[in-house]
């Protein structure tokens, strides 16, 4: 029996250095031997920006006087506005500003955040599509700097960069931060071949001809660069294009996005499965996997380890294994306490972080294998 247990315990182990070492060390040893590079020139494209909004009243007048200032020609831009049923005065605020590029849609139904960008790129003229949120407001050379990309024809998708804004530091801030930075190391490792898996919701953009609308269940942010993907194009990340977020302060509030994006990202997956397809596109659908899913499903892979582990305390070594294991989810729930009292503790940062996320996902494939859908949208304010 024990021989089972060593198994578990070895496939477990390989499965978590898998996705969070082994796959980062394989796409640079790829980016050494066949990196990509991108013949960036000066290309002024007509550009559509494409912004979703729900009950953004208190940002709108904002975000639409940002787009309206970026460095970019009046007569090769145009803004789309989508109200997804917004309940406030999102609507009556952007039909204020009585600029030609400016074109405000009312959709009476809170439908999703997929539906509305489908519906104004029905609507749109650009040969290159921007997605940006409304509450995401971007610096004057943005657009300028991504779309230069778009001079390769061999660039199908470009996602902007997020960077998180200083706030108030507590340990989910703090965290937040941590794992980004090793994130967006990751993305840049993907960059470098043009195969980055996943942009970020508040600013990417699509070269018109790759767009393929989605489901509104569907997680545009994860799909539409993978059909780029699947369509031969590449998706890159330009670095210059910046776009600045408040990272989440509270737990549960971190706890439900990571849960959601979890549901959405499988339950994209799952409708689009030909692109884990390892005989018709061997690279993304070994990318899908150790970047995507098994980070997602990770959670339930620690815990078969710790249980194998258990079972073999008998030898000396598993018993300081799980001694360690005990000690770092003992000092992930100090973390979570402490914090609730304003206490931070940076030495937390790690096993509080990688808990709650892994706890979060785990519920996310719970969602999933209970089928559960998440259509409409609701922004998470922070």
């Amino acid at each position: 029996m024990d021989i089972l247990f060593i198994i578990l315990y070895i496939i477990t182990i390989g499965l978590c250095l898998s996705t969070y070492a082994f796959y980062p060390i394989i796409i640079w040893l790829i980016g050494k031997v066949a990196p990509l590079k991108v013949h960036k020139h000066e290309f002024v494209p007509t550009v559509s920006i494409i912004i979703p909004a729900y009950n953004e009243a208190k940002n709108i007048l904002k975000k639409i006087h940002n787009t309206l200032e970026l460095d970019y020609p009046n007569k090769k831009l145009e803004i789309l506005i989508g109200s997804d049923g917004s309940k406030d005065e999102t609507v009556e605020l952007a039909k204020q500003i009585m600029d030609k590029r400016v074109r405000v849609f009312d959709f009476k139904e809170n439908r999703g955040k997929t539906a509305v960008q489908n519906d104004l790129v029905r609507e749109a003229k650009g040969e290159v599509l921007i997605f940006t949120d409304a509450a995401s407001f971007l610096p004057l050379e943005a657009i300028t700097k991504m779309v230069q990309n778009f001079a390769d024809e061999r660039v199908g998708c470009v996602a902007g960069r997020l960077r998180f804004i200083e706030t108030d530091a507590t340990l989910t801030t703090e965290s937040q931060g941590l794992y980004w930075r090793y994130e967006i190391k990751i993305r840049g490792l993907e960059s470098r071949i043009g195969r980055l898996i996943g942009v970020d919701g508040p600013l990417y953009a699509v070269r018109r001809d790759c767009y393929i609308p989605l489901e509104n269940n569907i997680i545009s942010d994860l799909i539409s660069p993978l059909l780029v993907l699947k369509q031969g194009k590449k998706v890159i990340l330009e670095p210059k294009a910046l776009v600045d977020e408040a990272p989440t302060v509270r737990t549960g509030q971190e706890f439900k996005t990571r849960r959601r994006i979890t549901l959405r990202g499988l339950v994209g997956i799952a409708a689009y499965i030909d692109l884990m397809n390892p005989l018709s596109h061997p690279l993304l659908a070994f990318q899908i996997f150790f970047h995507k899913v098994l980070r997602w499903i990770i959670g339930p892979v620690v815990i078969i380890n710790g249980l194998a582990c258990l079972a073999l305390t008998e030898r000396w070594f598993f018993k300081v294994y799980i001694a360690h294991y005990v000690l770092f989810f003992v000092a992930a729930a100090i973390g979570g306490i402490l914090e609730r009292f304003g206490i931070k503790i940076s030495l937390l940062t790690i096993p509080y972080y990688f808990t709650l996320v892994n706890f979060a996902a785990t519920a996310g494939v719970l969602d999933f294998l209970r089928k559960k859908q998440v259509i409409s949208w609701t922004p998470v304010r922070k």
